[in-house]
């Protein structure tokens, strides 16, 4: 705790003068410049037909569209993904388009990649050589009857497709992808600091965690163009959204779990198996459909040689699947509060079997789609997959990897935080190449909320590995508005998430209040549902929808890292024997002010004033209400506002 001052009963020159001398000793001379934070001028890109100054997608908003069917095989004696991809895109952009461009994120496993090189991708041990990793293109074709190759350069995880005739506006085109590549776990001794797309070895097998795992399109928007920067390891994703038809061959040992909704179920599992499946859909009761003691029993499984898993998923912007001959499969279906019913589905090996972990997975994915949906939004899919895997959490439409060695508070903290996923970015779609904070800030924020409600606080979430809160706002931090490939490693929980959470929660709570946040966060989440909001969309559907402008919250706590320290800088006597009151605002943030007065007769009086106080001054004047005797005056008693000073927050005589 900082330093209070105790003034006694001393002369009022003497009083003063302590208090000028403590303001000079630390050299606390006001920062402040009201003009940074209240500008006459919007700080904001103006509105437009694509984007409104409402924060609302305008009336010739527009977003392209890529549609996939693809045809995978995995060979689990090389752990070798082939896969034809069929795209369908769409270019719904005013403007023709000579090329396209493709993310080819395996290449960053690549010996030369710049994430490699420029050391935010690496080896845990960088000296070691291993194997080149990455796709292998070994044809782009086009469909649709049309005869052709299309040529294609590779720059690093980007592919420009050059085509042969210009995509006109409002045409489609279809075109055809072989490809395959090898998981970077079967370089031997390799071993990444980041890994999205991973195997995890278990006792009675492996479990393929497979993501990232087919060319993706680029988005082309309206604010940047092409959004083609490279894959770096740390930065996710940035994708278009549209239909999924994907079909998966691997041996018939193997049990498949994936985004999309099961078509082919009667192909797939034991008769056995199909009637726990159609029970666990319709009941209401958790159902194993493999159990503990039947994994590694032939009979559990389909006894043909292949199986061909079939899964289909509209309106998203990826597809995730997984993989093992180790899972326990167990799902539990139940329904939303608008009536529609969903699956939670839950695949882990018997070593992740306990009570305090897996066991519970049903029962978490139950709560937070039900929380969040009634809260929030509805949740779009029509089931939500949860994965033991060796990825600490990583998330995709419907479908997340959690560690399968957590347990406890940390185990709910992150299937809690990886399915809320399913909100921002797989609903709102954000680019998280850019924009990190719109998706795990946001999270955060909301399950913070969701731990509280949770079995009556049962746990407490991330706050686990929260930093104090007064670390937010170090002099070393990035602003929150930084792109996540430039955030240090140590920094990037800090700022991405809990920040973002903590200055949410102070502007639902304090700034705006509850009811009023939460309604116009719901509007945010409705408007730019399965579309592409960039920050300032945000920040300005928050301003119209409260009918504020939070330029200098936004200005001080996104787009700078700036800190807050408010000072009692004068406590005496005024007309009518009241007590007149100076605070002065020291740092270049602003918020509003929360004053609590005790009298010398033990009455207490709070006073709460607007953030418009310091539009012209760092400096506020007020007088106490009663013309009694002031014992104590204190800055924001409840610590809820993020002071870096709160030694010079109190005044008290004795």
């Amino acid at each position: 705790m900082g330093r209070n001052y105790k003034f006694h009963n001393l002369p009022k020159f003497i009083t003063i003068a302590i208090m000028i001398f403590n303001c000079h000793a630390s050299f606390c001379q006001s920062r402040y410049n009201p003009s940074e934070l209240f500008p006459a001028l919007p700080i904001f890109t103006p509105g437009n037909q694509y984007r409104t100054a409402t924060g609302e997608p305008g009336p010739a908003y527009w977003q392209n569209q890529s549609a996939y069917v693809i045809d995978a095989t995995l060979d689990d004696k090389e752990n070798l993904i082939k896969g034809v991809a069929t795209v369908t895109y769409t270019n719904n952009s005013p403007k023709a388009l000579s090329s396209l461009w493709m993310q080819l994120d395996q290449n960053v496993y690549k010996k030369d990649s710049k994430g490699i090189l420029s050391g935010l991708f690496l080896y845990k041990n960088p000296d070691e050589k291993v194997a080149d990793g990455g796709f292998e293109i070994e044809g782009i074709k086009l469909a649709d009857d049309k005869a052709g190759e299309i040529k294609y350069n590779i720059y690093d995880t980007r592919m420009e497709l050059r085509l042969p005739e210009q995509l006109k506006s409002g045409q489609k085109l279809t075109f055809r992808i072989q490809y395959q590549y090898r998981f970077p776990v079967n370089y031997k001794n390799a071993d990444f600091q980041v890994n999205r797309t991973d195997l995890l070895p278990t006792k009675n097998g492996n479990i393929y965690a497979v993501a990232q795992w087919y060319p993706r399109m680029y988005v082309l928007d309206d604010v940047e163009g092409w959004n083609t920067l490279p894959y770096l390891g740390n930065g996710e994703f940035y994708l278009d959204f549209g239909n999924f038809r994907v079909n998966i061959t691997l041996p018939s040992s193997y049990i498949v779990e994936a985004s999309g909704d099961l078509l082919n179920p009667e192909d797939v599992l034991t008769p056995v198996q199909l009637k726990r499946w159609q029970a666990a859909k319709e009941g209401t009761e958790r159902v194993f459909i493999r159990s503990a003691k039947e994994v590694g029993e032939s009979s559990s499984r389909p006894s043909s040689d292949t199986c061909t898993w079939k899964f289909r998923m509209d309106n998203t912007r990826d597809f995730a699947w997984t993989a093992s001959k180790s899972f326990i499969w167990e799902a539990l279906s139940f329904k939303l509060f608008n009536g529609k019913r969903v699956m939670g589905s839950s695949l882990y090996p018997t070593e992740s079997a306990k009570k305090n972990s897996w066991l519970r997975s049903s029962e978490y994915i139950k709560f937070t789609l039900l929380y969040f949906s009634e809260k929030w939004h509805e949740y779009p899919f029509n089931k939500a997959v949860n994965v033991a895997s060796n990825l600490d959490g990583m998330e995709y439409p419907g479908m997340v990897f959690c560690s399968a060695k957590d347990t406890g508070n940390m185990y709910w903290a992150v299937v809690n935080h990886e399915l809320g996923h399913n909100w921002f970015p797989m609903t709102v779609g954000s680019n998280e190449r850019k924009y990190a904070w719109m998706d795990e800030g946001f999270n955060l924020f909301m399950d913070n909320m969701a731990t509280k409600a949770f079995n009556k606080g049962e746990f407490i979430g991330y706050a686990e590995i929260d930093s104090p809160r007064m670390a937010l706002f170090a002099d070393k931090l990035l602003p929150i508005l930084s792109r996540p490939d430039a955030i240090p490693g140590n920094q990037v929980y800090t700022i991405q998430y809990q920040k973002v959470a903590y200055l949410l929660t102070l502007l639902r709570t304090q700034i705006l209040g509850p009811d009023r946040f939460d309604r116009a966060f719901r509007k945010y989440i409705s408007d730019w549902a399965f579309k592409h909001p960039t920050p300032w969309d945000f920040f300005r559907s928050m301003d119209s929808s409260t009918g504020e402008d939070l330029t200098w919250f936004w200005k001080s706590m996104f787009l700078e890292n700036f800190k807050l320290d408010q000072r009692i800088a004068k406590v005496e006597a005024g007309a009518n024997n009241k007590t007149l009151i100076t605070i002065e605002n020291m740092e270049r943030a602003a918020m509003p002010l929360v004053v609590e007065i005790t009298y010398k007769n033990g009455a207490k009086e709070r006073r709460d004033f607007p953030v418009e106080i310091w539009e012209y001054s760092s400096l506020y004047i007020f007088a106490a209400a009663k013309n009694e005797a002031v014992a104590k005056v204190v800055i924001d008693p409840e610590q809820v506002y993020p002071d870096m000073n709160i030694g010079n927050n109190v005044y008290e005589v004795r």
